[in-house]
């Protein structure tokens, strides 16, 4: 004699298994389940971090237009000329402090506040 509420049972625990298997499972509300945990999963990265980069770019370009509203534009530009008779890393420490249009803009805003 088989009991039919026991193969019932049992049917519904296989399809349960089934689907606990192939990752699904019911969650009861309030618990943290796995809809919780994938939700909550570090999303990919971009390689390079545009933003960090940018605020580098910026903070580089304020210290430039810092020190040339500082030193004047006379002073500034004859150091920057001494860096460019040195060695490479001079030279190209030259380039990059060079007084550009936009360094002269930020350090004209600057001046009032500097001096």
């Amino acid at each position: 004699m088989s009991d039919r509420n026991l193969k019932d049972f049992e049917a519904r625990l296989q399809k349960i298994e089934q689907i606990q298997k192939a990752g699904g499972a019911f969650e009861a509300t309030g618990t943290l389940g796995r809809s919780y945990f994938d939700s909550t999963r570090p999303k990919s990265r971009r390689s390079i971090p545009l933003r960090a980069l940018g605020m580098i770019l910026f903070s580089a370009l304020l210290l430039k237009a810092a020190m040339f509203s500082h030193m004047g534009p006379t002073s500034y530009d004859q150091k920057v000329a001494m860096l460019e008779t040195g060695s490479m890393v001079e030279q190209a420490s030259a380039w990059v402090l060079r007084a550009d249009p936009l360094t002269r803009k930020i350090a004209d805003s600057l001046h009032p506040i500097m001096n």
